[in-house]
């Protein structure tokens, strides 16, 4: 994923993801792999990934 264009992250909640009408106006729908025991992440976890993926790829300068 490219994190260094403009986004916008949308979080599912947890459970239910996000609805069909939010998913359909996505650009791009992230999954995050999940290995071992862990069957899933809560939201507030999934989230701060994606955050920490976006400020990597955006470099400590900005």
């Amino acid at each position: 994923m490219d994190y260094v264009r403009p986004l916008a992250l949308i979080a599912g909640a947890e459970g239910k993801g996000l609805s069909r009408l939010v998913r359909e106006r996505c650009d791009v729908l992230l999954r995050i792999p999940l290995y071992g025991h862990v069957a899933s992440l809560n939201v507030s976890v999934a989230t701060s990934l994606a955050l920490f993926a976006a400020r990597r790829q955006r470099g400590a300068e900005r």
